[in-house]
């Protein structure tokens, strides 16, 4: 910020060098500052190859904010030249890099041309940020004037391009400076450091979808805006409100859904008025989540990590939700309430976007109306099912070993999309088993990645472990994914329970829905059809992911069922299964098969239906939301009522409700976080109790 007010008092003063040079070529007048005129706006992406490497450039107009684009037919072809970038028509906030071509020229004190100036010139630019080659990071004037392209990223609001006569922003890589030879000469200076800027280039503000949303497709780790402090929204008393800029729909022509700018639908909340609620509290900051974000079309094409594109083609989040750190409970704010701005620094924590050293404007405070009325824009906010799609599984029979742990993948965009939102999880299974990996004490486990093309867990460093860590890693792997001792368990490693109080739970796995299962991956149950002659599944059931091979059955007439191999055929003699009753049975042996029988008068469709457990887990947290909910307990306790109490708990399933979250260091990475009880409710077991004090789900819909 003092640099700032030192380089603009500078250019408003019309300060020059004590000995009136510049530069190291004989200039002997002064210089005050820099016109600068934007004369050209080009997008620029880098064209890659299969292995990363950029092969080229990709150069595109940039495109206008959706109202504008409305006044000129919805083509942009039509839109003047002369309005892109005014007030009245703002450029879309690029996710890609920006060239801007600059025309330069030197200025004395009384504001005329300085045709004895003759050296390089920087470039700066706010907001945003400078990047490429360093021949776009300055340029050099001759007699007083030349022309130069800045390359910019991060740009949004009103942006300026400044130049400078200073030295140009450098990068440094193996303790030097990097590709030095592309700067200006060394014997260039010393500089006056006078400085001129652009009139503003108008850009669209950043919304929370905007600030979420990762540059790249691949990877969900950071935010483009790390690092920078901005406002989003507005009050009134200045300005006009914030409003939604949604890209056009799908059209005919691209095969989408719902049209676009070719007579289709357009985006529900184009226009609307950004409406940020406050979704929960903790003790340390806040939730916040804009209900009026747009979609985000989901981008399937090459390098893309989908492995189940979405039905809508859509993303499941809006990226319009975020984690406010306060570094203290925030005082004077409800859940639903409503904001009018947010400010603060954008910084990422163990992998989430977080805003810091936050200030907020409240436009509406729910509490200060009748209870009733507490929920009335909470109760609006979306809160989506996690399903195994959007964990990032593919939609087929056989189980991959990584499908273990939720969103496993950075470059999985939908749990990205989804981040600091509620989400709701159904009939997930709470942890059976508690194992220290402890073995050394030190209070720290080792934790682990996924292999080389997705292969076996293994070290996440590049070195191999210790043959100590090696073990403890291990068993944090067995106990994780269930392997070992813990095949066929939910188990949660003690340290990182104690440490932190994540545990991981299974989610409900491949199946009709009816069930109690996720049919969001249709293809991984095979249906057949069900007749008075044996008939058996037409793909082979594998001993499934990680050697779990866990098969749920369920029909919707009563059958006899028997599990064999290729040949195997069910008779009148084998296990009976009831209509609409579901069968959970861990495959032993030549078991690679499953056979049906009708036992008696077809049901329904006559169908049974039958998947492989995907045995998916990932992290909740229940220690701020139900302290006295006692997830590390022992069905041997010798105190009666707590083993009755445990023995509940695993028994049951359960709905949750809560925020995401990612935490790289952690497996699963991804976190859900309950914000009280009633965002727990449970199915309970045999002895048809919930444990204390979670409460009964109430029925489900049947079809």
């Amino acid at each position: 910020m003092k640099r700032l007010l030192l380089v603009t008092a500078l250019a408003a003063a019309g300060c020059y060098s004590e000995d009136g040079r510049i530069g190291t070529t004989g200039n002997t007048s002064g210089i005050s500052t820099f016109r600068v005129e934007a004369r050209e706006l080009i997008g620029v992406e880098y064209e890659k190859n299969s292995a990363g490497d950029v092969i080229g450039e990709i150069r595109s107009p940039l495109s206008v904010v959706s109202a504008c684009l409305a006044k000129y037919g919805n083509d942009a072809a039509k839109v003047p030249a002369a309005v892109k970038g005014t007030t009245e028509c703002p450029y879309s906030i690029p996710k890609h890099m920006v060239d801007v071509t600059l025309a330069i020229t030197a200025l004395d004190g009384q504001g005329k041309p300085l045709e004895s100036f003759n050296g390089p010139v920087s470039y700066r630019v706010t907001p945003g940020d400078i990047t490429g080659i360093y021949p776009l990071r300055w340029t050099q004037l001759t007699h007083g004037v030349g022309t130069g392209t800045v390359r910019v990223a991060h740009i949004y609001g009103p942006v300026r391009i400044w130049v400078q006569d200073e030295p140009p922003q450098v990068e440094f890589s193996d303790g030097g400076v990097k590709d030095a030879g592309a700067l200006p000469p060394s014997s260039s200076g010393p500089y006056s450091y006078a400085t001129g800027l652009t009139a503003p280039i108008y850009f669209e503000e950043p919304t929370l979808g905007r600030v979420q949303e990762p540059e790249a497709y691949n990877n969900n780790r950071l935010s483009p805006f790390a690092g920078q402090f901005l406002t989003v929204g507005r009050p009134p008393e200045s300005g006009p409100p914030l409003v939604q800029s949604c890209p056009p729909g799908y059209t005919a022509s691209d095969g989408g859904v719902d049209g676009g700018v070719d007579g289709g639908m357009k985006d529900p909340n184009d226009g609307k008025l950004v409406t940020m609620v406050v979704t929960g509290l903790d003790p340390g900051g806040f939730f916040v989540t804009d209900m009026t974000a747009c979609r985000v079309r989901e981008f399937t094409g090459t390098g893309a990590n989908v492995r189940t594109p979405e039905p809508d083609g859509y993303l499941p989040g809006t990226y319009a939700s975020l984690y406010v750190y306060n570094y203290s409970f925030p005082e004077g704010l409800y859940p639903g309430d409503l904001l009018w701005s947010l400010s603060g620094s954008v910084q990422e924590f163990t992998g989430t976007t977080q805003l810091t050293f936050p200030a907020w404007i409240i436009r509406e405070r729910v509490r200060e109306g009748p209870p009733e009325t507490w929920g009335k824009y909470l109760d609006q906010v979306p809160v989506p099912e996690l399903n195994l799609r959007h964990c990032g599984l593919d939609n087929v029979v056989t189980p991959y070993v990584t499908d273990a742990l939720c969103g496993q993948s950075y470059g999985n965009m939908k749990m990205e999309s989804l981040e600091s939102a509620l989400v709701k999880l159904r009939r997930v299974r709470f942890p059976q088993a508690f194992k220290s990996c402890d073995a050394n004490g030190n209070g720290a486990v080792p934790f682990f990645c996924q292999g080389p093309s997705g292969g076996a867990w293994q070290s996440c460093a590049d070195e191999p472990p210790s043959a100590a860590d090696a073990a403890e890693m291990q068993c944090n792997i067995d106990c994780t994914v269930g392997l070992g001792e813990f095949a066929g368990k939910v188990c949660a490693e003690r340290t990182s329970y104690l440490g932190f109080g994540q545990f991981p739970v299974e989610l409900s796995g491949p199946g009709p829905r009816v069930a109690g299962l996720d049919e969001a991956l249709d293809k991984r149950t095979q249906i057949i059809k069900v007749s008075d002659i044996s008939a058996r599944t037409t793909t082979a059931l594998t001993t499934g992911v990680n050697g779990q091979g866990q098969v749920r059955v369920w029909c919707d007439t009563p059958v006899r069922v028997k599990f064999g191999p290729s040949s195997v055929e069910a008779t009148t003699a084998d296990q009976p299964l009831a209509a609409r009753a579901r069968l959970d049975h861990v495959l032993t042996g030549n078991e690679v098969h499953v056979a049906f029988l009708a036992d008696g008068p077809l049901q329904g469709k006559g169908e049974c239906h039958v998947a492989l457990n995907s045995r998916t887990r990932v992290n909740i947290i229940t220690r701020d939301a139900v302290p006295e909910l006692r997830v590390d307990c022992s069905e041997t306790d010798p105190d009666a009522e707590r083993a009755r109490q445990c023995r509940l708990l695993r028994a049951a399933t359960y709905n949750v409700t809560g925020h995401v979250r990612q935490v790289t260091a952690a497996r699963p990475r991804w976190m859900i976080m309950p914000r009280d009880a009633d965002d727990i409710c449970c199915f309970p077991g045999p002895e048809a109790e919930c444990p204390r004090p979670i409460k009964q789900c109430p029925p489900e819909p049947q079809p």
